[in-house]
């Protein structure tokens, strides 16, 4: 068969004048090791860790590793790339997929490098790499129709000769460039009728054949449709797309959030088996009875069907899993305004399948689990506000700075990022300061004595005052005083897990100003060094008057460990009851490089590190006393100078945070916001009922 071409030869940096064909080659010892795409299917990999696709049948029955890679593309990668174990574990139970499975899953994919895991205390997080993502991101173009069908009519030609003895690297290359739309005319003969540009100088280097291939960008004296037949094999493809036609949708009951998480799950597994068969070709190439238009467009449909109910499924499962109940903000696979919109036009179905979302407005989806709680970050439209890209270079010299010690002031520049964790860090303090006053202030009446009344009263009053005084710190990164205390006493904002707990005794009062307090000072002397101006001047005071109420703590706890048996006992008692609080208190052992508080200069030492320095000053202290400590594994290690201590629930740690408080804190906080409601009138009176500014004169 004789057809003419006109080539426009492109030479690949680095290429022979002619492919060679001798004994020595730069392909020398190129085998892909066995491993899998991000698709799903068993395929070389080249040795950049980039999975290349291999072409499976469509009837192929679906492993766990690639359901949980159609979760990956389909939820994690338009939600910012990185999910919980723990949420990506609940998903996979919709399909009956037991933990162990995913977690093996996980570790292959993270094997070939698309995934990456980090540890936060117990927890783990998974990250789509920069291979990862990428990969996921050319799926996803495909999948829902977000690629510009438009053809400027020319080819792209590539040529290409392998020694027989170089099969495996042969087979390794003919699957990637299948992936990237390659069709084959026999012969070391490949076209495509697109443009790829760098992508596929990228796949030539990995497979180190850029020196032996030809590339020509050519236009086909012939029937251009023919030519398409020859080197695609459209017959299986049409049969691939009847079959999915004929294939009736699922039931999903209104409000079965997890059944329409399920449904869409496996409509996107369904519907991405097309990648590996149809490589994407412009209307002018496609014969006259093709069925894609209209398999695409119930792809659509469907998908649009489940698509919110499914996000709301998924962002409970994040929410459930974060250990502060987060849920990023999520892209709609569908959303028209970051998809090219086809320009090509079939002359007999009129269109390409619409691939805009109903909502002309929407931009991205709205989080399900996050409420009203997150009423402040939303726009007009109810979808969730994703703040714009900061640039990295100014982002790079922030951290420059603030890791060189220079504070930042209210009035500089900062990352949305920086501000956002400063604040809820803040924030959270000034919550504790607050509700730390409540324990206490419920045995200012009952006090043994007149002189321990004055000294709780005073410090009760202290520590309203520290909580003031935060607030005003964290006003200053965005949030209104009044909204935050607001949010404090209707429980939308939380506070240390120590002032959950009753106070059932006198020995109660000398743990909290002894242990508790101990703890705080350890924490909050740290904190001196923090990078935020206003928030570091304030706790020079707060941190001054700490001491004090740690004295008082002490005075307390002596006077019961040297008085009667029963006051002996009683202390004893709380100490043991408050033991495992105070090892929650510095939080999970986090590593520095994974902890963003420690990354911003937030916080300037880890968790564990405050906690052993807690544990080498008071432990002594404690035994002095007498006091048995209910740890049997309690032991200091000279030689690695560190203290070995048995690991506290933090499950029960986890549960607190989350909201799951102690009947005492449900108390604490109805009377405070019985007391707050009541007296809303007065602050109306004193603050202005329009705009709760207070002016000063």
């Amino acid at each position: 068969m004789y057809e003419r071409w006109w080539c426009h030869r492109r030479l690949v940096e680095g290429a022979n004048p002619l492919p060679q064909m001798c004994d020595t080659n730069p392909r020398e010892g190129l085998t892909g090791v066995t491993g899998r795409d991000t698709l799903g299917t068993s395929t070389p990999v080249p040795t950049d860790g980039c999975p290349v696709p291999d072409r499976p049948r469509v009837s192929a029955t679906s492993s766990t590793r690639s359901l949980l890679i159609t979760v990956l593309g389909d939820v994690v990668r338009p939600s910012g790339g990185q999910a919980w174990l723990g949420a990506l574990t609940e998903a996979m139970a919709a399909f009956d997929v037991s933990d162990t499975t995913v977690r093996q899953a996980l570790r292959r994919l993270s094997d070939e490098g698309l995934v990456t895991a980090s540890r936060h205390g117990r927890l783990a997080r998974y990250r789509l790499t920069d291979v990862g993502q990428q990969r996921f991101q050319d799926a996803a173009e495909r999948i829902y129709l977000q690629r510009d069908l438009g053809w400027d009519g020319q080819w792209r030609m590539l040529m290409y000769t392998f020694p027989e003895r170089e099969r495996g690297a042969r087979e390794a290359l003919r699957r990637e460039l299948e992936w990237l739309g390659f069709g084959s005319l026999g012969s070391g003969t490949w076209v495509c009728p697109w443009d790829l540009g760098t992508r596929l100088d990228v796949v030539l280097d990995a497979h180190k054949v850029a020196g032996d291939v030809e590339v020509f960008t050519a236009e086909h004296e012939g029937e251009d449709a023919a030519l398409a037949a020859r080197a695609y094999d459209l017959s299986d493809l049409r049969t691939a797309h009847a079959a999915f036609l004929s294939a009736a949708p699922p039931e999903v009951d209104e409000g079965d959030d997890q059944a329409a998480f399920r449904a869409r799950v496996e409509l996107v597994h369904q519907w991405r088996k097309f990648l590996f068969l149809d490589p994407g070709l412009p209307d002018a190439l496609l014969p006259e009875d093709w069925l894609g238009d209209r398999a695409a467009n119930v792809f659509l449909s469907r998908y649009r069907a489940l698509e919110a109910p499914a996000w709301a499924h998924w962002d409970r499962l994040v929410a459930d899993a974060d250990p502060d109940g987060t849920v990023p903000p999520h892209r709609s696979n569908l959303d028209a305004t970051h998809q090219p919109v086809p320009t090509a036009a079939r002359a007999d179905s009129g269109t390409r399948p619409d691939t805009r979302t109903p909502d002309d407005n929407t931009s991205s989806v709205p989080n399900a689990a996050t409420g009203d709680r997150d009423a402040h970050t939303r726009r007009g439209n109810g979808a969730t506000a994703i703040p714009e890209e900061e640039d990295p270079k100014r982002v790079e010299e922030f951290l420059e700075q603030v890791h060189n010690g220079r504070l930042v002031e209210p009035h500089d520049w900062m990352p949305e990022t920086y501000r956002r964790l400063n604040l809820k860090f803040i924030e959270m303090h000034a919550n504790s300061e607050i509700m730390g006053a409540l324990p206490e202030r419920e045995w200012i009446a009952r006090a043994p004595t007149l002189k321990r009344k004055r000294s709780l009263a005073a410090k009760v009053q202290d520590e309203v005052g520290h909580g003031q005084l935060i607030y005003r710190v964290a006003e200053s990164l965005g949030k209104p005083r009044r909204q935050m205390y607001d949010d404090l006493v209707h429980g939308r904002s939380s506070f240390h897990n120590v002032f959950h707990y009753p106070t059932h005794t006198w020995g109660d009062v000398a743990c909290i100003g002894f242990l508790v307090d101990g703890a705080a000072i350890v924490t909050q002397r740290a904190l001196l060094d923090t990078s935020y101006g206003p928030y570091v001047r304030v706790m020079k005071r707060v941190v001054a008057e700490e001491s004090l109420h740690y004295r008082h703590g002490e005075d307390i706890m002596l006077a019961l460990a040297s008085g009667t048996d029963e006051q002996f006992a009683m202390l004893q008692e709380a100490v043991t009851r408050w033991w495992e609080p105070i090892m929650h208190f510095f939080g999970t052992d986090v590593a520095a490089e994974d902890d963003p508080s420690m990354h911003w200069g937030i916080k300037p030492q880890t968790n564990e590190t405050s906690r052993q320095s807690w544990m080498s000053q008071y432990i002594p202290k404690m035994w002095d006393m007498g006091l048995e400590l209910p740890d049997d594994q309690l032991r200091w290690d000279p030689d690695e100078e560190v203290w070995i201590y048995t690991e506290p629930d933090w499950d029960r740690l986890k549960a607190i945070v989350k909201g799951e408080g102690t009947e005492a804190t449900r108390t604490r906080l109805w009377w405070r916001q019985l007391m707050h409601d009541n007296h809303d009138w007065i602050r109306d009176v004193l603050m202005g009922a329009d705009d709760g500014v207070v002016t000063v004169a």
